[in-house]
């Protein structure tokens, strides 16, 4: 841990990009200044800790997710095979007869014929 002193007005720069400013002291209490890019991000340590115990426990319910997911879906598969599916996809046609094609054709049905003059 580097250790610097510091009076009321003065400051310490971070990476030539961050700087840090006593603004005041008083009462066991420092008041500090912070000036830092946009996009970056400044936490109380404590209020950071608890963001990454947030985090990690949303990174291992997640990873549950997915395993309780897995799980789901594999006994849905092998629910399929015992079922005799094998596979999912559309299914397949019955064919028909000549006949039932004629009845179902409605295309035809109550049209005049076409006669000459």
């Amino acid at each position: 841990m580097l250790l610097i002193t510091r009076r009321t007005g003065e400051a310490i720069v971070i990476n030539g990009t961050i700087e840090v400013k006593v603004l005041e002291v008083s009462g066991g209490r420092v008041k500090l200044g912070f000036e830092y890019p946009t996009g970056s991000s400044v936490y109380r340590q404590e209020l950071f800790a608890k963001i990454q115990e947030e985090n990690k426990a949303a990174a291992l319910s997640s990873q549950q997710e997915k395993r309780t997911d897995s799980a789901i879906l594999g006994k849905v598969v092998q629910n399929l095979h015992s079922l005799g599916k094998g596979q999912v996809g559309p299914q397949t046609q019955t064919e028909t007869t000549p006949e039932e094609d004629a009845n179902n054709d409605t295309t035809n049905r109550n049209r005049e014929p076409n006669h000459q003059r």
